[in-house]
């Protein structure tokens, strides 16, 4: 298992206080006020820090040992809802398979998280203390670093981005439609009557067979953010990156009404002066390399990774609109070379299309060796 994804995205949960600094010419910048805390470990039976009981004793209560990943999404009125990633019961199936191995968890707390209760997490189950995976159907694989990477609410519709057809790290990629580097993105709902299990969008038809609206080759590990409160929710912000821990991510403004169909989204890219352009699903598909596949306009990417900071290194990402700073927050994990001290960045921007700040670290594997 990689042990600084799990650290990083659900190992444990962090406070901190992020401080914005406007600057009328340009991006504002964000400052972090001191360090960030643990507050406790979310899964798992026992703290890796004071090898004391977790709260949660997810082994104990639902079979899950650990888990690589995790994306919180927001019902609005209902439970809080984790999807985890590469979870790691008894018995699991070798590392490196193709079968379901992701997880599902929530919780209906709203009291500050402490040390004691931490979340009050509790699983989706296929039997007593068996927690459930998590499914795609029609089927796709879903094993090791393939894995849900982002979801919203629409209303009372639970809509989850599966990362599929993705190379096992270190595993010799082939790079075919089946299993290549970049692997693609799957959208689908959740089925009502089973919160584990989750059909592709509804299919539009396309002679002689029904199709499943595809997502774009080369936007990947999508998530997707609420719109602002004050604004309503016209369009649905949804970023992407072309290739996982190697990219600056891409933005896609989906209409709520057509969520579920990524032909009617809008793509972003920039003017040579720096204002938004927006291009149809048709439009960017216009320009495609020599395997066919989705090219991206020029200027795609959400910020100039030449003139902001030269990082290419965007792989785990969730973007919000964060109401005491005003501004939008992205937060990922960067620096993945060897040598380097794995850390937790955060950009703000006033629009989804910025333009971003420099980053800042607000989590530093230093802190936690």
């Amino acid at each position: 298992m990689n042990k600084f994804r799990t650290f990083a995205m659900l190992a444990a949960i962090f406070s901190a206080i992020l401080a914005d600094r406007p600057n009328r010419t340009d991006a504002a910048t964000l400052s972090l006020v001191g360090l960030s805390t643990k507050v406790c470990q979310l899964t798992g039976e026992t703290d890796w820090a004071t090898n004391q009981p977790t709260a949660a004793k997810t082994k104990t209560k639902f079979g899950l040992d650990s888990v690589d990943l995790g994306f919180p999404v927001d019902s609005g009125s209902g439970p809080l809802y984790f999807l985890f990633g590469d979870a790691f019961p008894r018995g699991h199936p070798p590392f490196g398979t193709m079968q379901p191995d992701d997880a599902l968890g929530m919780t209906m707390r709203t009291a500050t998280p402490d040390s004691k209760s931490c979340l009050d997490l509790q699983l989706v189950t296929s039997a007593p203390k068996t927690f459930a995976h998590p499914t795609v159907a029609p089927p796709i694989p879903q094993g090791t670093y393939n894995v849900p990477s982002g979801g919203i609410f629409l209303g009372n519709t639970f809509h989850a981005f599966f990362w599929t057809n993705h190379c096992v790290s270190g595993q010799r990629c082939p790079e075919t439609p089946a299993l290549n580097t970049s692997g693609r993105s799957v959208l689908a709902r959740e089925t009502p009557s089973n919160p584990a299990a989750f059909v592709q969008e509804t299919p539009f038809r396309r002679w002689p067979f029904p199709t499943s609206p595809r997502m774009p080759s080369g936007f990947v590990y999508v998530s997707a953010a609420k719109q602002r409160p004050d604004i309503g929710q016209s369009g649905i912000p949804v970023f992407g990156v072309p290739l996982y821990r190697a990219s600056i991510p891409y933005l896609a403004i989906a209409p709520a009404a057509t969520f579920g169909n990524p032909m009617t989204w809008s793509f972003y890219s920039r003017t040579p002066a720096g204002a938004p352009k927006w291009l149809t699903r048709q439009q960017c598909e216009s320009g495609r390399d020599r395997n066919r596949s989705w090219a991206p306009p020029a200027g795609a990417e959400i910020y100039d990774g030449n003139r902001i900071s030269p990082e290419r290194c965007i792989g785990e990402h969730s973007v919000t609109w964060n109401e005491p700073l005003q501004s939008w927050l992205l937060l990922y994990g960067c620096r993945y070379r060897p040598g380097e001290i794995p850390q937790i960045e955060a950009r703000i921007a006033p629009n989804p299309w910025g333009p971003w700040s420099p980053p800042t670290v607000v989590l530093s594997l230093a802190q936690y060796p």
